[in-house]
């Protein structure tokens, strides 16, 4: 289920920024040719995990500095093993999971969403 996070869809910053900033809050990037980072989360009450993924899409070749440019996409949560319909995850995935995802978001676009102030490795 694609998940709201104004101030983290569309966030453009250097790949290496994002993923360290990502990695500090336990994502892990994952396969392909786009980065995908997702986190688990766990719900004790269920004994169930989900992901929770941000897409992060190349925006441009890399930059003078050979720094890869990323524009984060829509994020999602999505039950793990599990395969429903749209419409069924919606109502599967439970309220207090789905708003721990949109915290954990806000949070990281609060980060993302300023101006990159970490050093330049030259």
């Amino acid at each position: 289920m694609r998940l709201k996070s104004k101030n983290l869809t569309g966030v453009v910053q250097p790949l290496s920024f994002v993923d360290k900033m990502l990695r500090q809050q336990g994502f892990s990037p994952s396969g392909g040719d786009t980065p995908t980072y997702d986190v688990v989360i766990y719900d004790s009450a269920t004994s169930s995990s989900y992901f929770l993924r941000i897409p992060a899409n190349p925006v441009s070749k890399p930059s003078d500095t050979g720094e890869m440019t990323v524009k984060l996409g829509h994020p999602y949560l999505e039950a793990r093993l599990i395969i429903h319909t749209e419409q069924d995850e919606y109502s599967f995935i439970p309220k207090e999971i789905r708003q721990a995802a949109e915290h954990k978001l806000a949070e990281i676009g609060d980060y993302l969403s300023r101006p990159s102030c970490f050093p330049h490795n030259h």
